[in-house]
């Protein structure tokens, strides 16, 4: 595939973005991410997605989005559903597009993650399976290869380090858990406290817990990154589980539980100001992470209303947050100086941007 002219990234995002994310020249491939959002400004490569054509060229709705080292990405469709590949230039690799329950199958696909080179490892909670894909730009295909077992619902963290594969999900206490061929290697990361649960009676508090503290999962070279999807913990954990530094995030704002009737589980949300859920956490650099949050007003957004993220750059070694910004659009991807931004309209598309300098 061709690529297109560079034409700056401002153009993603509101106009009042434009000062924040300009046009810049120079290739960014060897840049490292500064460590503010100050005059930042991307570059845009390609897109991947249209408004019509081929299976893998239109999204009904994008999920999830994971680039390998190597250059390639892929994207989750979840209505479909399907995984498409492409390759660091935006082409067409393959995709995976069986439905149901047999070996290669997607039944309700939910992450994706890269465990080493050519290998995809797509987590299916509908059908139970982490399966292994193994990715082949000469054959054009992207063809399974084996898959192992693991048990959780709800929203789930994912990713993986080389062959060492975590999910997110509440178990005996834990919401982080090392998976292997024959099931859980180890579980680490206490759950965080869930804001509002002591108003609810003890079935229900059990239902919050496993609903309302499981984490979004970054895997970096210093460790585990989780980001509690509705919470304000976000923490890391060496590879073998031991944590290394635990906070919550400052100026954040909780979805609270509640119950409408004694029996049902609600959660309440900022109707002003909006509470924080996490949509997003990807790699700023081999020493950063960033943080994405939607700001929700309400448990469902009214169709056409504009989505708030808030994007917080957070400092590996400690914590540390080292700045905010709520100009940056939705990026569910990142690799280098290359990041993969997320539109919804005029339809479903992923744009592929590098930093400019």
């Amino acid at each position: 595939m061709m690529l297109p002219s560079r034409r700056p990234a401002a153009i993603l995002a509101a106009a009042s973005v434009a000062g924040l994310y300009g046009c810049g020249g120079g290739e960014g491939a060897d840049l490292a991410p500064p460590a503010t959002f100050q005059d930042v400004a991307f570059d845009t490569l390609f897109e991947v997605g249209a408004a019509e054509g081929e299976a893998w060229q239109v999204f009904g709705g994008i999920w999830d989005v994971e680039a390998a080292p190597d250059g390639h990405f892929a994207v989750l469709d979840l209505e479909a559903p399907a995984v498409h590949v492409y390759d660091e230039r935006g082409a067409h690799v393959g995709s995976v597009e069986a439905a149901g329950l047999d070996e290669g199958a997607l039944d309700r696909p939910n992450g994706l993650a890269w465990g080493g080179t050519g290998n995809l490892l797509v987590w299916d909670p509908g059908s139970s399976w982490i399966s292994r894909f193994s990715v082949d730009d000469r054959g054009g295909s992207v063809d399974f290869v084996d898959r192992a077992r693991a048990f959780a619902f709800g929203e789930t963290g994912f990713c993986a380090a080389g062959e060492r594969i975590y999910l997110s999900y509440w178990q005996d206490g834990s919401v982080v858990h090392e998976i292997g061929a024959e099931g859980t290697v180890r579980s680490f990361g206490a759950a965080p406290a869930v804001a509002g649960i002591e108003t609810l009676g003890p079935e229900l508090q059990e239902i919050a817990i496993e609903e309302l503290t499981p984490s979004g999962l970054l895997c970096t070279p210093s460790g585990v990154l989780d980001v509690s999807f509705m919470q304000s913990t976000i923490r890391l954990h060496d590879l073998d589980g031991r944590e290394l530094w635990s906070h919550p995030l400052a100026d954040f704002t909780p979805i609270v539980v509640y119950t409408p009737d004694g029996m049902g589980l609600g959660r309440a949300f900022d109707e002003n100001d909006g509470s924080h859920l996490l949509r997003s956490v990807v790699a700023w650099g081999d020493d950063m992470a960033l943080v994405q949050h939607e700001l929700r007003t309400r448990e469902v957004p009214e169709e056409g209303e504009v989505e708030v993220f808030e994007s917080r750059l957070v400092r590996l070694s400690d914590g540390a947050e080292l700045d905010r910004t709520r100009d940056l659009p939705l990026i569910l991807a990142a690799q280098g100086s290359r990041f993969y931004m997320v539109q919804k309209a005029p339809f479903p598309k992923v744009v592929v941007v590098e930093l400019a300098q």
